[in-house]
């Protein structure tokens, strides 16, 4: 087998599997990574700060927090099971015989997870919105354009 196609094999699978890692916290690229504990406390922290601006009381702030930090936390297993996920195709594409079969139930169990963890993450930011007046969230938004250069 050719050098290209090697690389080709190994590489177009996990473009496959990092797509769901990128659909599902697209955030991560801007800071290098998946959302470990420190970054889920620094986003956190930035969050609390913009929810001052807008004039959130402590108890919104709070109540906001518990709700994102247990999805965060969530988020970052989905992330370590993806990262398990890349092992495991790894020892699968470099085994004597290919079993796509295997290869298949790793990606739909991969699929799967992902899929599960960004509802989770999409429903908490639902539940986390709820907790803020339409007044707020719409100054919400505009600290977080402004934020992000838009």
């Amino acid at each position: 087998m050719s050098r290209f196609k090697l690389v080709a094999l190994i590489a177009i699978p996990l473009v496959i599997l990092g797509a769901g890692l990128v659909y599902a916290h697209q955030d991560s690229s801007h800071h290098g990574g998946p959302m470990r504990e420190h970054r889920m406390e620094m986003h956190l922290e930035h969050l609390n700060a913009m929810l001052s601006k807008i004039g959130a009381s402590e108890a919104q702030k709070t109540q906001v927090e518990g709700i994102l930090k247990g999805a965060f936390t969530e988020m970052g297993a989905a992330h370590e099971a993806h990262d398990a996920a890349l092992g495991k195709l790894h020892e699968l594409l470099l085994a004597p015989t290919i079993d796509r079969t295997k290869m298949e139930a790793l990606r739909a169990d991969t699929v799967r997870s992902m899929e599960e963890a960004s509802k989770r993450l999409m429903g908490a930011f639902g539940d986390a919105a709820e907790v803020l007046s339409p007044e707020q969230r719409t100054a919400l938004a505009q600290e977080v354009r402004k934020h992000h250069g838009g």
